[in-house]
């Protein structure tokens, strides 16, 4: 299956909108988008199509309804072997499931639809609870429900027996674990029936304090770790510290700077000389112009005594005309403008009645809002009630993490010191021929029975034997310890260190209730109970002048616009007339005035010219001039050309001298900063070193290792059924390797990318990788860094997918903001192994890291947006 487009419908942020994302390749696929534009939505909208049922109205469901409600849709459209199909869902009102070919041909509905998409989904290891859908901030690869646990790992059994196919060598372990059982007898004293140490047994206490010692030494190794990364650390700031304050590198950066500034003025100078060219071209221009406008004039004067007469006897005639004009316009002005008086009357009367509807509709408005606010406020009423009775109940719970954080430690003190008095005890054995012996009035157990206290040993056809092994210290530290988790118990009030952690673990569902209450509170009142009731009231109060009945708006409205339309027309052919009429009279007085400008123009120009030969002299001697000032023209444009040709980029320098300026600002920040990371990073060496770290870890290894050797020595009295025990495990080794084989296939390569010659081993229960080993070093996940476990997560859900795609079912990997937790070296190291993987594998990455994303590469997804 492979993902092609997805569009959602009234989807959380996308209310009222349909988003498409499109543009989904075979390959690796990104979209990169700010915070809050709707990557998760998408997310959580993908899952919700394969995974919830179209009839669902769970939390997951409503969680995809927008704030204003309404019902939230989701379309997704893959490619499948047998073509393209388009599968739609619609929850909550008019619930629908629905699948469609390409041609548009209905392929199944409702619950035949949800039977056609759980059989392309197979398994169910695609959502996110599986292993190749990866929601944001989750790291792990165990689902937290139990369920879905056990549902997961049934899927892979079935996933790794397909692609191994060895089937039948090995179950899930349980033919192995079969046969272990047949050598259960024989491991009765020291070993249990699966070849453990036996509860209460010298080899189970020996393994016990070992074990005590290694995790406390696994507690303090991430200290020592800790202190060994600051230290490289502050050696890598001081590397840096020391390229920041290179006198030749500070020296390079200065000249640069110099160089820029230089540059700068040289550019402004230079653009000076061109400000000067241009104004005395200018100036050149203007002398030109001003002859060429005396020629004109002078000409001009001429022709306006001969156009002065023409235009007297013109006048003359446009001044009867524009008479008679004017009277004619001045009485059809007089009548339109009463009619557009009687038409705006008409238009007032219906203004005052819409104003009066409006005001009627709007307190009918206010009811309607009173009485959604008032639901509203006594739905939070009750989440307040409840939210108020959650923090009661978690504040009558008095265990802390800490206190029961003390009782484990403090259980663990008592067991050791119940053991090493034990280790050091009288012991007694018994092999009666007849009648069993008592001890304290109970059978005597097969095997060494420690005496820790004093006992009555009754032996049948003897008598009673009184064993007294005497005080001594061992005792005295099992009381002490014993106080100790009493004392601890009593302040967690809890009888037991099992009601203890059932106390804390209802306070944390507590807390998780009170949250979501809250969460649920926030959304009903966003600004508060009281605000709720202010809104209430002021809604009320609008409400409360709200008449039974009312004017049509709409009607009175489209009436309105009618009179509106009509008296605008009168006032526009009013208008239009009294411009005409206005237009006429100043026509009329523009033609009387033009008849008397007419005749003094034609006075002053005869005036002006006077003698015709004067003028004519004067006009040739101007002429004279005009070949002079053109060439002067030329030639200072000529001249402003070549200094614009040799002028320096302005804007370049600039550019140049803000870079130059930028780095040298840089350099200094930088080297602040370097200098603010060596002080913090010398203050936590200081405080990690004060603390005898590493010495304490010695102390405890040697203490770890006199532990496991004696528990060895035990180990001892077992040899010949250990080495039974060793064939079968290693028959168990090869039939593991057959089966696990395919997936450490796949998975190898990937780690490779980021951990050179690292290796992975498997759990036998969860089929899941359990330790990683690196530099012969084995560690559990549980206790790498969050970045490694978050690449190792990833990782094998790409090894799963590729196995997906062996056994015939192909699913696309989809990450939601993944490998958060990944450095700049380990992101680009996880980008290499996508691009490995996404050779034959579709992979959606949604991502808010923009910058970081960018050298992912792939193709570029978008979201379309529009209103529905």
């Amino acid at each position: 299956m492979r993902l092609r487009s997805i569009e959602l419908t009234n989807v959380r942020r996308f209310a009222g909108k349909r988003a498409r994302l499109s543009g989904i390749g075979d390959g690796i696929t990104v979209l990169s988008e700010p915070n809050e534009f709707g990557k998760s939505t998408f997310f959580d909208a993908i899952h919700a199509v394969f995974f919830e049922r179209h009839g669902s109205r769970n939390a997951a469901i409503k969680a995809l309804q927008p704030h204003a409600g309404g019902a939230p849709e989701v379309m997704v459209e893959v490619d499948l072997p047998e073509g393209r199909f388009r599968i739609a869902k619609r929850w909550i009102s008019k619930p629908q499931a629905q699948v469609h070919d390409t041609t548009g041909r209905l392929i199944a509905q409702a619950d035949e639809a949800e039977a056609w998409i759980d059989q392309l989904m197979g398994g169910g290891l695609a959502g996110p609870s599986g292993l190749l859908w990866v929601r944001q901030g989750l790291m792990g690869l165990e689902a937290d429900d139990k369920k879905d646990r056990e549902r997961d790992l049934t899927a892979r059994r079935d996933l790794l027996s397909s692609v191994a196919g060895e089937i039948d060598l090995m179950t899930g372990g349980r033919r192995m674990d079969a046969v272990i059982d047949r050598v259960a007898e024989a491991l009765a004293r020291l070993a249990t029936a699966t070849g453990r140490p036996k509860a209460g047994g010298e080899w189970a206490r020996a393994v016990d304090e070992a074990a005590a010692l290694a995790a406390e030494e696994a507690a303090l190794r991430p200290k020592a770790e800790r202190l060994s990364g600051d230290l490289a650390r502050r050696t890598e700031v001081t590397r840096t510290l020391s390229r920041l304050t290179d006198p030749a590198d500070a020296a390079t950066r200065a000249q640069a700077l110099t160089d820029a500034q230089a540059a700068h003025q040289a550019a402004l100078a230079h653009q000076a000389q061109v400000t000067q060219a241009e104004t005395t071209l200018r100036l050149a221009r203007l002398d030109a112009d001003r002859l060429r406008q005396d020629i004109a004039a002078a000409e001009t004067l001429a022709a306006r005594v001969t156009a002065a007469l023409a235009a007297l006897a013109k006048a003359d005639e446009a001044a009867t005309t524009a008479r008679a004009r004017a009277d004619d316009l001045g009485q059809r002005d007089r009548a339109a403008t009463e009619a557009a008086e009687a038409l705006a009357h008409q238009t007032r009367d219906l203004r005052t009645r819409v104003q009066a509807a409006t005001r009627a509709e709007a307190a009918q408005a206010a009811k309607a809002q009173a009485e959604d606010l008032q639901r509203r406020l006594d739905r939070a009423t009750g989440l307040q009630a409840s939210l108020d009775q959650t923090r009661a109940q978690r504040a009558r719970i008095a265990v802390t993490a800490k206190v029961l954080d003390a009782a484990d430690k403090a259980q663990s003190a008592l067991d050791l010191a119940r053991a090493r008095a034990e280790a050091q005890a009288v012991t007694i054995e018994a092999r009666p021929d007849g009648a069993p012996a008592m001890l304290n009035g109970a059978a005597l157990p097969d095997g060494p029975v420690p005496i820790l206290t004093a006992a009555d040993l009754t032996l049948p056809g003897f008598g009673t034997l009184r064993i007294d092994p005497g005080a001594g210290r061992s005792g005295e530290g099992i009381a002490q310890a014993e106080q100790a988790l009493a004392r601890l118990l009593a302040e967690a009030q809890a009888e037991s260190l099992p009601a203890a952690r059932h106390q804390w673990a209802e306070a944390q569902r507590l807390e998780v209730e009170a949250k979501q209450a809250a969460a649920l509170l926030a959304e009903v009142a966003p600004e508060g109970l009281d605000a709720l009731r202010s809104a209430l009231a002021r809604a009320m109060a609008a409400a409360a002048d709200a008449p039974d009945t009312a004017e049509d708006v709409a009607a009175l409205t489209a009436a309105l616009a009618e009179a509106d339309t009509a008296e605008q027309a009168a006032r526009a052919a009013a208008k239009a007339a009294h411009d005409l009429a206005v237009e006429a009279g100043n026509t009329r007085a523009g033609a009387e005035a033009n008849r008397t400008t007419a005749a003094r123009q034609l006075a002053d120009a005869q005036a002006e010219a006077g003698d015709e030969a004067t003028l004519a002299a004067r006009i040739a001697a101007l002429k004279v001039r005009e070949p002079a000032l053109a060439d002067a023209v030329t030639t200072t444009a000529r001249a402003l050309e070549t200094l614009r040709a040799a002028a320096p980029d302005l804007a370049t320098a600039e550019a140049r001298l803000t870079r130059a300026r930028g780095a040298v600002d840089q350099a200094r920040a930088a080297e602040q900063k370097a200098r603010e990371d060596l002080a913090s990073l010398n203050a936590t060496i200081l405080a990690l070193a004060e603390e005898g770290i590493e010495e304490r870890l010695a102390t405890i290894a040697g203490d770890r290792a006199e532990a496991e050797a004696r528990a060895a020595r035990y180990e001892a009295e077992v040899r010949a059924l250990t080495r039974l025990k060793r064939a079968l495990d290693e028959a168990r080794t090869k039939a593991r390797d057959a089966y696990f084989g395919p997936v450490l296939r796949e998975l190898q390569p990937l780690l490779a990318i980021l951990h050179p010659g690292a290796q992975l081993t498997i759990d036998d229960a969860s089929l899941l990788p359990a330790t990683l080993t690196r530099n012969g070093q084995p560690e559990a996940l549980d206790i790498l860094s969050g970045g490694t476990r978050e690449q190792v997560a990833i990782l094998t859900r790409l090894a799963f997918a590729r196995l997906f795609a062996t056994a015939g079912r192909p699913v696309p990997v989809i990450l939601d903001d993944a490998l958060v937790h990944s450095d700049d070296d380990r992101i680009e190291a996880m980008f290499d192994a996508l691009h490995r993987t996404a050779r034959d594998q579709q992979i959606l990455v949604l991502t808010c890291r923009q910058r970081a994303f960018a050298a992912l590469g792939g193709e570029r997804a978008v979201v379309a947006l529009e209103g529905i």
